[in-house]
């Protein structure tokens, strides 16, 4: 039996639209087993997604042709942490989960960055499965069919919340609220608080990271899919965190935090249980090493 645990990733961090992404402590774990019985068996998941559609399985299937192998029989079984839909990179799990686990299968024939241009292929960006292979705080971009990405540790002053409501937002109806073009000026207003995002999440500049992650990117357009959007974000600086995000296309929050804003979580929980019943907090730390094969 093998198992793989990938972790959830936060697209986007603000003013790094589709480039940024940061691999979180929060898991989906792949296990997988090839079988005689000529069946495909997969568990742990809602019975629609217990079909050859499975994402898990056709990305285990791009590694088989990619090889040219022919497995008899599969079993698969996916423990699920990540909401679904919410944000947090849960798809990006089952990719690069059903791609590691098939290449560990029979015997890893590809190298990482080989999984990691199918990853990208499946995924259409590479902004949420880089940080999920690679862990860590990652830029990436695709250069003429080529991926290419840098990785950053997340200076230990921080911690990250993420704010999850009872309702899920398909990345698709995210995508069509963003306008076909943007101002010159919308660009350039971007442009340096995404590198000093970037910056100050890696060098621990906690007074910069509340002044730069302001986006015009594609925020202001997404917020008003998300229930009490404005309502959340306010309450989280009142209660002294550096800055809030919409975590990939939503409708999930991440909060970021100096670790000495120690009544954050308390207060935000207090908060919740009254005024806000279907939201939870989930408290998260950014995982540096990115997808593990656990087993075989």
């Amino acid at each position: 039996m093998i198992k793989v645990r990938v972790p959830g990733t936060s697209a986007n961090i603000g003013p790094g639209f589709d480039a940024f992404g940061l691999a979180l402590s929060i898991y989906n774990t792949f296990s997988f087993e090839e079988k005689n019985d000529g069946k495909l068996t997969i568990r742990g998941v809602e019975r629609k997604y217990q079909s050859d559609t499975n994402l898990v399985y056709r990305s285990m299937q791009k590694v088989f042709k990619k090889v040219g192998y022919h497995p008899k029989g599969l079993y698969i079984h996916t423990d699920v942490d990540i909401p679904i839909s919410r944000g947090l990179g849960s798809s990006a799990t089952c990719i690069v989960g059903g791609l590691f686990g098939a290449n560990t299968l029979i015997g890893s024939p590809l190298s990482t960055e080989e999984l990691f241009d199918i990853a990208v292929e499946l995924e259409g960006h590479p902004d949420n499965v880089a940080p999920a292979i690679f862990g860590g705080l990652v830029v990436s971009m695709n250069d003429r069919g080529k991926n290419i990405y840098i990785k950053s540790a997340v200076h230990p002053c921080y911690e990250f919340y993420a704010l999850v409501p009872d309702f899920p937002l398909s990345t698709a109806d995210a995508r069509q609220v963003l306008p076909k073009k943007i101002s010159f000026g919308d660009a350039t207003h971007n442009l340096p608080r995404a590198t000093m995002t970037y910056l100050a999440l890696a060098n621990g500049c906690p007074d910069i990271l509340k002044l730069c992650m302001k986006d015009r990117l594609h925020q202001p357009y997404r917020k008003k899919l998300i229930a009490h959007y404005d309502v959340m974000t306010k309450k989280a600086r009142e209660m002294g965190c550096l800055n809030t995000c919409i975590s990939g296309a939503g409708p999930t929050i991440l909060v970021i935090n100096s670790v000495s804003n120690q009544d954050f979580e308390r207060e935000m929980l207090a908060y919740l249980a009254q005024k806000a019943p279907g939201w939870r907090i989930i408290p998260l730390s950014p995982d540096h090493t990115g997808v593990q094969v656990l087993g075989g």
